[in-house]
Parts: structure tokens; C-alpha cells; sequence
């Protein structure tokens, strides 16, 4: 395993320390499950972006106009 160094405010380093100790984990730990939940975060928001610029190509390239209307399509009535 690699050793990674950073710089780190005093308050960070801190709260780090606190929430280790609260957690019973490692600041290691507690660092590496906080970059993994954050790299996680981004290819899901990639992922999401992806999404709406197709979604929103194929809106131009179909023939319906108004797709607020589609969204009540069948539920007349109930």
C-alpha cells in the first residue's frame, strides 16, 4: 500500500481525528471511504449529464412538440 501525504488545516485535521475516533476507524480509513463515496458521486453525475444531453436529443429530433402533455397520456379519468 502506498503512503500519500497532505496538507491540511488544523480544523480538518481536527474533525478528521474526531470522526476517526467516533468511527473507531483509521484517519486512513475514514479518508479512503470518503474519496471512494466522492469518485462514486462523480461518475454518477457524469453518468446523469450523459443522460439528459440524449434525452434532450432526441426531444429535438422527435416529432412530439410539447412533452408536458405526454405526461398525463392514459390517466384520464382516474
Amino acid at each position: 500500500m502506498k503512503t500519500i501525504t497532505i496538507k491540511a488545516s488544523d480544523e480538518f485535521a481536527q474533525n478528521l481525528f474526531d470522526m476517526a475516533n467516533k468511527l473507531h476507524m483509521s484517519k486512513s480509513e475514514v479518508i479512503r471511504q470518503a474519496f471512494e463515496r466522492f469518485r462514486q458521486q462523480q461518475s454518477e453525475d457524469a453518468l446523469k449529464q450523459k443522460m439528459q444531453a440524449a434525452s434532450k436529443k432526441v426531444r429535438h429530433q422527435s416529432e412530439i412538440e410539447d412533452w408536458d402533455d405526454t405526461l398525463t397520456d392514459g390517466l384520464a379519468g382516474q
